[in-house]
Formats: structure tokens, C-alpha cells, sequence
């Protein structure tokens, strides 16, 4: 019995290692492969995904003729097919993250003046501050965002772990390597944000995902969906300085970082409502970030999430 357990256990160890070495081995040579070569790549890749996967191709072209009912059905494919190539570029670029040097980092990623100061004077407001982050290509490059302020302020990040435990944690170091410090939502990680407010610090955290039965039915893009009532609970108790962080690609593996300050609530209007009203007339008046945002996800899972009525009243 003891034999048994201890051979089982040894076999488990070495398929763990070999999993991380051939995790990190894939992670070195997407990192070292000149950027047309993975650029081309994630569109092979892109256009298979769209072929063999039938159910996320359906599910991207229904999501985007829903929101734009006046799109052309040329457009809608394009959209798709572009959408479905930028997920999978923003996929490589967590993998390679960690072994791509920081100087090409910086000079691939990179803030205005102006927003830098923005996030320098947010840092500094005593109420913490809140970055709602949505679903753009190359969003984890904000993680890169304390080393560009040369690590004056100290950012916290809610995320949601992964079911691979090993992919997981490759992926929750890749989002720390500049000072990023995760927060799962599990094991006490909701009471873990209100502390990082309460000491003025700041919280990051994607904001356009469905929410599920936790979340609150609002209109996103002219339909219902279950959104996340966390901004709101936070923003309730400490009110937290709210900004808008996000990612605006420009070529392959290279984007603008674009900060903006969220405008003043009406009376009766929620964080979440406002962050949708944002996030909705970028994706109508802006093409490039349009085709950048991932529509292959389920945004709008019919029933999902509870009325708003008598929400944080």
C-alpha cells in the first residue's frame, strides 16, 4: 500500500515537471521567433479556430450582429476573423511574457505623458483608486504599468485562476513579473480588495465579463447581461478615485496604454452602468478597438444574473 502511494505520487511529481518544462521550453521559442513568423502564425491559427470550431465561430458572429444590427455581414466576418487572431496574438504574448526582455517590453508598451501623470496623481489620492480594465488585446501588458512609474505605485490585481493549476500559476507570475500582485477571487479574495482600498492603494480588475447568477442584468449594446456589482460595493464603502485603463493595439505585440478618468455619476446611475456606457461607444466609434475586443466570449448568457432593482439601496 505504502509502495503504491509512493510510486503514484513519484509519477505525478515527474508529469508535473515535465508539464512546466514544456510550458516554459514553448514560452522560450514563441519569445525568439521574429514577429512576422507568430504574427503569421496567429493568423493561421486565427482562421483554423474559425474553421474547425464551430460553436465559438457562431457564438462571435451572433454576439457582434447583435450589437451592431446595422453591421454588414462583410464586416461582421472580418470582425470575427480579426477578434479571433488578436485573442490568440494576446495569448502567445502571456506565454512569451516572461522571457521577452524588459527594454522591448517598454518600448512596445508605453504611456502618453499626460496619462502617466494621471496615474501618478491617482496613486497619490487617499481613498485608493480603481482601474476597470475591459477585454482589449494585449490587456496584461498593464502589468508592465509600475515599471513604466518606475515602481512608485503599488497596483493589485483581482483575477479569476484557472482551472490548470499549472498554467495557472505560469500565468498569475507572468501578470507579477513587474510588481503586480494577484488576487484570486476565491479563498477570501473579495474581503482581500476591500483592504486594498481601505490602505488607498490600487485595484485592478476587468470589468466586461458575465458576471453569472452573482451579477446584476443590465443593458450592454442593446441587450441584457449579468455584470459584475463589484466596482459598485467598493466604490459605496471607500469611493475610490475610477479610472478606465486599457490597451489600444497598434501592430503586432505593441500597443498604447490609454488612461481616462471616469466622468461623475447621475443620480441613481451604477459604476458597472457607466463602465458599459464607456465600453459601448468605444466599440461603435472605434473599428481598431472593435476588432480587438473578444467576442467569442459569453457576454450575454440568457437569464444570467439577478434584476436591478433594489441594488446598494
Amino acid at each position: 500500500m505504502v509502495i503504491t502511494k509512493s510510486i503514484s505520487f513519484n509519477t505525478s511529481t515527474i508529469a508535473l515537471k515535465v508539464s512546466k518544462k514544456s510550458l516554459f521550453a514553448f514560452s522560450k521559442i514563441v519569445s525568439l521567433l521574429p514577429y512576422p513568423v507568430i504574427n503569421l502564425f496567429c493568423w493561421l491559427l486565427g482562421l483554423i479556430t474559425i474553421a474547425l470550431m464551430g460553436e465559438r465561430r457562431r457564438l462571435a458572429i451572433k454576439n457582434i450582429s447583435g450589437a451592431f444590427t446595422g453591421l454588414g455581414w462583410i464586416e461582421i466576418i472580418q470582425t470575427t476573423v480579426k477578434s479571433t487572431c488578436r485573442t490568440i496574438e494576446q495569448g502567445l504574448l502571456v506565454l512569451a511574457w516572461p522571457q521577452l526582455k524588459t527594454k522591448k517590453l517598454l518600448e512596445s508598451f508605453f504611456l502618453s505623458d499626460s496619462d502617466m501623470h494621471l496615474l501618478a496623481q491617482s496613486a497619490a489620492f487617499n481613498n485608493g483608486t480603481l482601474w476597470l480594465i475591459p477585454h482589449f488585446c494585449h490587456a496584461d501588458a498593464l502589468s508592465i504599468i509600475p515599471k513604466i512609474l518606475n515602481d512608485e505605485e503599488k497596483v493589485y490585481t483581482l483575477y479569476r485562476p484557472l482551472k490548470n493549476k499549472i498554467i495557472d500559476n505560469f500565468v498569475r507570475e507572468a501578470r507579477e513579473r513587474y510588481g503586480i500582485e494577484t488576487i484570486g477571487r476565491k479563498k477570501g479574495g473579495m474581503l482581500k480588495t476591500l483592504k486594498v482600498l481601505r490602505r488607498g492603494d490600487t485595484l485592478a480588475m476587468l470589468f466586461d465579463q458575465n458576471a453569472g447568477a452573482a451579477g446584476t442584468r443590465l443593458s450592454f449594446m442593446g441587450r441584457e447581461c449579468s455584470c459584475t456589482t463589484l466596482p459598485d460595493i467598493l466604490y459605496k464603502k471607500y469611493k475610490p478615485k475610477v479610472l478606465f485603463v486599457y490597451t489600444k493595439r497598434v501592430s503586432f505585440w505593441k500597443s498604447k496604454i490609454i488612461v481616462e478618468e471616469m466622468d461623475a455619476l447621475r443620480d441613481g446611475e451604477l459604476i458597472i452602468e457607466k463602465a458599459n456606457n464607456w465600453l459601448e461607444i468605444k466599440l461603435k466609434s472605434d473599428k481598431a478597438l472593435r476588432q480587438s475586443w473578444l467576442w467569442t466570449h459569453r457576454r450575454w448568457k440568457p437569464g444570467a444574473g439577478q434584476p436591478r432593482k433594489g441594488l446598494l439601496r
